[in-house]
């Protein structure tokens, strides 16, 4: 899925005149699951893109305020009825991985959200919004800093609804 990022990352505050879609604003907010409230309407589905060793751009280095280089990078695409709903990309230094919570290197087709939401040990700490192109449509998406055992990574949600 190629997607280019459209508008700079910014607070809800922000961008919150511009959300007139009220379905697109509610996913936006979500605070639970994004996979729990997928299988809540629709039957899901999870396709792993990419879970491996990779490069990042400054943008995601800045937001994590990190200095490593060895950094994980996860995307999935998470379906509803087989419809694309979700593209998600993780960022995870390998830091966070050996010093928070080894299963963040391990997920493989499992959701995230399975453990993000399970345990008690993950803080939010950013959120920030921004727009998509996809070629063809406008799309919202989300990134998400958080923490486990003071250890960061980011999650950033695009969500492919019209």
């Amino acid at each position: 899925m190629k997607l280019e990022q459209i508008s700079s990352w910014n607070s809800y505050e922000a961008i919150e005149h511009e959300l007139t879609n009220a379905e697109i604003k509610s996913w936006l907010l979500e605070q639970g699951p994004i996979t729990k409230r997928i299988k809540s309407m629709k039957e899901f589905r999870l396709e792993l893109i990419q879970d491996e060793l990779s490069d990042v751009n400054e943008d995601e280095i800045l937001f994590l305020n990190i200095h490593t280089k060895e950094i994980r990078v996860r995307e999935v695409i998470l379906y509803g009825n087989e419809n694309p709903m979700v593209f998600a990309r993780t960022i995870i230094p390998s830091t966070t991985i050996e010093k928070g919570l080894k299963e963040l290197g391990t997920l493989g087709n499992k959701p995230l959200g399975d453990i993000l939401f399970e345990k008690d040990i993950f803080s939010k700490n950013d959120i920030v919004f921004a727009t998509f192109y996809d070629g063809k449509s406008l799309f919202w998406g989300r990134k998400i800093k958080y923490t486990v055992k003071d250890q960061p990574f980011s999650v950033m949600e695009v969500f492919l609804i019209k």
